[in-house]
């Protein structure tokens, strides 16, 4: 996947506005059959923005709470969502990090590494103690030459209201080819 548009609910009814307004480009076709298509394409881009929204708020609230404390800078938030003896997992870098001070840690040298951290959840579901987040890891290795976007997924195994493991999958060469970085790159000190 390369860099993605993401379009706000603001957007979205701006554009729309703009496609009714007929204050698209213009084409051969007579105003009224551009203000037909231009309201089409304005109402299907309404209407995926809805369907999207839909599936991001049909995420327990665990799910869209650990994506929601990544963006944060207190990095306390993450950890507290999670239980004591707690194992956070990144299958793409196969790190392991324990406890809630894993947790952090982990968190820390994240923010560290990537400027404007963000998980920007697309959907998921749950389960009675299982819960897959979908969404959009996304930011800016420092010293890259562009930023970065790539699907990512987080299945959080749950302890009551609190996370008890959580694995994250995303793809690594997505990551470093979007940001314009060679394959075997490595942090700086790695």
């Amino acid at each position: 996947m390369r860099t993605r548009i993401f379009v706000s609910g603001l957007a979205a009814a701006v554009a729309a506005t703009a496609f009714l307004a007929g204050t698209t480009p213009s084409s051969a076709a007579s105003p009224s059959e551009q203000t037909a298509q231009a309201g089409q394409a304005g109402t299907r881009q309404v209407v995926e923005h809805a369907q999207q929204s839909r599936k991001s708020d049909q995420v327990p609230t665990i799910g869209r709470r650990w994506a929601a404390a990544w963006v944060t800078t207190d990095t306390g938030d993450l950890a507290r969502l999670y239980t004591k003896d707690a194992i956070y997992t990144d299958q793409a870098l196969n790190l392991v990090f324990h406890g809630r001070e894993g947790v952090t840690q982990w968190e820390t040298g994240s923010h560290q590494l990537i400027n404007d951290l963000r998980f920007d959840v697309t959907g998921g579901f749950g389960g009675r103690d299982e819960v897959v987040v979908e969404g959009v890891f996304s930011g800016h290795i420092v010293g890259a030459p562009r930023p970065f976007a790539v699907p990512a997924v987080t299945v959080l195994r749950l302890r009551g209201n609190l996370i008890r493991s959580s694995n994250d999958y995303y793809n690594r060469g997505e990551i470093l080819s979007d940001s314009g970085l060679p394959a075997d790159w490595t942090p700086t000190g790695n």
